[in-house]
């Protein structure tokens, strides 16, 4: 029988920065949708574990790059803010600190007409996924349609714009609780039907929910929930609900109406993770009933999440907490009644902690 990880994975500070580097500097992580940076200039910054990054578009070619001069350290843009930001440079990416000059391309312009050799911004590996832009610090690692194949072509299936989709709202909080915690909670259904009633009545038929894990993908599918039971449907009566987890911290969901949305998930500390929550429609500024989806969401299914989360961190403290069996399924495929995958989700984190595995 399966159990939850021990305590430790979530409370331990030499874990949690063991996972920095085996997880989240060698996995695929989305930092955002090539509509951000869509024309000549526009810069994406995004985090990535403990690192910073950004994505810039270079006469129409996307290139990702750490985000530090390499003169004295200084950040290029910065401070991070919650989520990264988008603008636009001038052709030219000057150093706030002393003024050092590089090209859109990496490439060192200029460092106050000194000839100090040629020196280029180390670059990060770029993939992109229906639209959304997904990096890896790690330059060795598997292509993103090694790790999540399939998803691609089963994403535009549902939701053929998703490319074209614009940023049309975001919401972020930070949640007192480790990061495994957090996707864990997304990613079992087991808790819906007694606290998302707002997600099992008005989003999907909690009946004909399933999760299926496969590698470094889990995937969410469940039939749309009747149109009259909630604003959420009136958007595509019939069409269903889909998701795609990829390890270790995103996720892509259609809600009925391909209504596609994700979230993005930063770990800041062993006991503290910002969410990152975003609607991509067809324009900027949701409809009416767009914006009651995104709303009855935020305020339903997302923030019922929060205290849950915080509890379980507070719990996993307490002497009296040891792990208690997982619910599973004989098939491996996940319901409204069993917790599949959360033991897929520790068997994910307890590899990629062996040596020479990830």
């Amino acid at each position: 029988m399966s159990r939850a990880l021990a305590a430790r994975h979530y409370t331990d500070p030499a874990i949690f920065d063991a996972e920095l580097d085996a997880v989240f500097a060698r996995s695929w992580v989305m930092v955002g949708h090539e509509s951000q940076v869509a024309t000549h200039g526009q810069v994406l910054t995004a985090s990535v574990g403990d690192e910073s990054v950004f994505v810039v578009n270079n006469g129409g070619r996307l290139g990702a790059f750490y985000n530090v001069c390499q003169h004295r350290g200084h950040e290029l843009f910065g401070p991070p803010q919650p989520g990264g930001e988008t603008l636009t440079v001038p052709g030219l990416i000057t150093c706030p600190y002393h003024a050092w000059v590089y090209a859109l391309d990496g490439t060192l312009a200029s460092a106050r007409s000194r000839d100090v050799g040629e020196i280029c911004l180390p670059s990060v590996r770029l993939e992109r996924l229906g639209g959304f832009i997904f990096v890896n610090l790690d330059e060795g690692a598997p292509t993103l349609a090694q790790v999540a194949p399939g998803v691609e072509s089963e994403l535009l299936a549902n939701a053929p714009a998703a490319p074209e989709r614009v940023l049309s709202w975001r919401n972020t909080h930070v949640m007192a609780a480790n990061w495994k915690v957090v996707v864990e909670n997304y990613n079992e259904c087991y808790h819906c039907p007694n606290v998302h009633r707002s997600f099992t009545t008005g989003v999907v038929d909690p009946a004909s929910y399933r999760i299926s894990c496969e590698g470094k993908v889990i995937r969410h599918f469940a039939r749309g929930a009747p149109a009259e039971r909630s604003g959420y449907t009136r958007l595509d009566e019939g069409a269903d609900y889909v998701a795609y987890f990829v390890w270790p911290a995103s996720a892509i969901q259609v809600y009925p109406g391909q209504v596609v949305n994700t979230f993005r998930w930063v770990p800041l500390g062993v006991d503290r993770t910002l969410l990152v929550r975003e609607f991509w429609l067809d324009t900027a500024e949701p409809s009416e009933v767009q914006r009651e989806v995104i709303d009855l969401d935020w305020q339903t299914t997302a923030t019922e999440d929060f205290g849950l989360v915080e509890s379980v961190q507070r719990g996993l403290r307490s002497r009296g907490y040891s792990p208690g069996p997982l619910v599973c399924e004989p098939s491996g495929v996940g319901t409204v009644h069993s917790e599949d995958s959360v033991a897929h989700l520790g068997s994910l984190a307890q590899t990629a902690l062996e040596p020479g595995r990830g």
